[in-house]
């Protein structure tokens, strides 16, 4: 029995080592060295990577050990931190024992070349160049800068300060290796999304998940394998399916009407015009597809590959992916859409009731916005933005998109703002509103995506922003908004919100806003 290891040879064998027969591979059976979960062995692991020769080769111990300590604490909080899934980071980034061991030597070099700690220089190669290399998300880069800014500060390093690396876990700022081998043992806390920053509401996410995912290929695996009489109850259910369907799909719209009633082509107006052609070809594309199949069940047409996989997708109640790409919920990364098929079709049931009643004037908005049930949200708030520059005559270019929530319900709201739109149906993911200290509060247990009242988005240009900011002494978290909770792709804008905690809370807290919660 041999093993192979992908690591380098030896100096000693390099001469020895011959290149491995492509059968042998492929017969093999591949083991990969996968971190741990926890935090705790994880970081474990990260220590270990080093020796007691590493900590006595720098002539300045004091600020070397807990600086090497709290690089290995980053390091292990990065690599558990994707376990969270898209609240940790929006993509599997691949961090490794590389990234660890180079930035030790940086460290080591930066130390025994300056008289002052250089913070910003480590920060910025550790967290910029060498794990920031990893990162394509700016907000996720966004978040690494956070730990880094929150981790490596002159309280590390003081004696006399109260720091925590972590809720209950102070750094060690003195001993050899073998002491900070049992530091890690002895006074690590136990394992919980405080430790990383997030609420303990994360870990119900991500069991929650789990579960999903699990479930998901035990049905997918089970109506796959039908076969006998399991294929004629396939087919049964299927033409129930496709009869509840047809009979609650609702009517496209003429658009000849409407645009007779359109007197001035506004940016608002051409958006609406848009969706309303969206919503047509998603319904025309439906009604088309389950006719087709209702035929080929019923003997009157040859089931073709198509119809094939969407019965296979009507019976394990998922959305079929031409459906999704015509509502743009598919992009180059994948599926955006995680509802199931009925919950998917009772949100466009909704979508088209917003845009029924829009549709009978065009020129006049809704009091209030729906924006989770657009199709383009973000192409509605670009007309806002284009509205206010033609009003104020500047340029597109200069708009910025300010948010303020206003602390009510969308039916209170009786007309739209002179300037600027409200909108709702928003969720917070990582944090909730207070609407009584008029800022972002931690969550409440167990309240997983708390609604958010109704926001006025507003187009400013940098100057008015920042003397607005001057003007109230408030901070501002700029919150990512999300159509899902599957982050990167679906980034939307970024909403400045209030707080009156660090704005680094919310950021390692993965707050975010989301259009449509799982």
């Amino acid at each position: 029995r041999a093993f192979l290891s992908a690591d380098p040879p030896p100096p000693l064998l390099e001469h020895e080592m011959q290149t491995v027969p492509e059968g042998v591979l492929q017969a093999s059976i591949k083991v990969a060295n996968e971190p741990p979960t926890d935090l705790k062995a994880t970081l474990r692991s990260s220590y270990a990577l080093f020796d007691q020769g590493t900590l006595d080769k720098s002539t300045k111990p004091k600020a070397h050990r807990p600086m090497l300590f709290a690089l290995a604490f980053f390091h292990s909080l990065v690599l558990g931190r994707r376990k969270f899934g898209f609240q940790g980071f929006s993509r599997n980034y691949p961090f490794n024992n590389g990234d660890i061991t180079v930035c030790a030597d940086v460290l080591h070099n930066y130390l025994e070349g300056r008289d002052q700690l250089p913070w910003a220089d480590l920060k910025y190669i550790w967290g910029e160049i060498m794990y920031g290399g990893h990162i394509t998300d700016s907000w996720d880069r966004r978040c690494m800068s956070a730990y880094l800014e929150v981790l490596m500060v002159d309280d590390l390093v003081d004696e006399k300060s109260n720091f925590h690396l972590a809720p209950g876990f102070k750094p060690m700022l003195e001993g050899d290796f073998g002491a900070y081998r049992a530091y890690i043992e002895d006074a690590m806390p136990a394992e919980s999304p405080a430790l990383f920053g997030l609420h303990p509401n994360a870990e119900i996410g991500l069991l929650i998940a789990n579960c999903d995912l699990l479930f998901k290929a035990v049905f997918t695996l089970a109506g796959g394998g039908a076969s006998g009489g399991g294929g004629a109850n396939k087919e049964g259910k299927v033409k129930e399916v496709i009869t509840e369907m047809q009979d609650a799909l609702p009517q496209p719209f003429s658009m000849i009407e409407v645009k007779m009633r359109v007197k001035e082509k506004t940016p608002y107006v051409v958006f609406v015009l848009q969706e309303l052609e969206r919503m047509n070809a998603i319904l025309q594309l439906m009604g088309t597809g389950m006719r087709e199949l209702e035929l080929g069940l019923a003997g009157a047409l040859n089931i073709s590959d198509a119809m094939d996989a969407l019965i296979g997708f009507l019976f394990v109640n998922a959305v079929p992916p031409n459906w999704l790409k015509m509502c743009g919920q598919i992009g180059p990364t994948g599926n955006y859409n995680r509802k199931n098929l009925a919950d998917w079709f009772v949100n466009l049931k909704e979508r088209h009731v917003q845009l029924e009643e829009w549709a009978k004037d065009p020129a006049v908005r809704p009091p209030s916005v729906w924006i989770s049930g657009l199709f383009n949200p973000m192409g509605y708030v670009t007309a806002c933005l284009q509205m206010t520059a033609r009003a104020k005559q500047l340029p597109l270019d200069s708009m910025l998109v300010y948010t303020s929530v206003t602390g009510m319900g969308a039916a209170q709201v009786q007309a739209q703002p002179e300037e600027g739109t409200y909108v709702h149906g928003l969720f917070m993911e990582g944090a909730r509103w207070s609407v009584e200290e008029n800022s972002v509060a931690e969550s409440q247990p167990k309240e997983l995506h708390p609604v958010m009242p109704v926001i006025h988005v507003e187009g400013v240009t940098a100057e008015e922003r920042d003397a607005r900011a001057a003007a109230s002494g408030d901070v501002t978290y700029e919150c990512p908004v999300y159509t899902t909770t599957i982050r990167g792709p679906t980034f939307t804008f970024a909403a400045p919100l209030r707080t009156v905690r660090p704005p680094w809370v919310w950021t390692l807290a993965g707050v975010c806003l989301v259009m449509q919660p799982d």
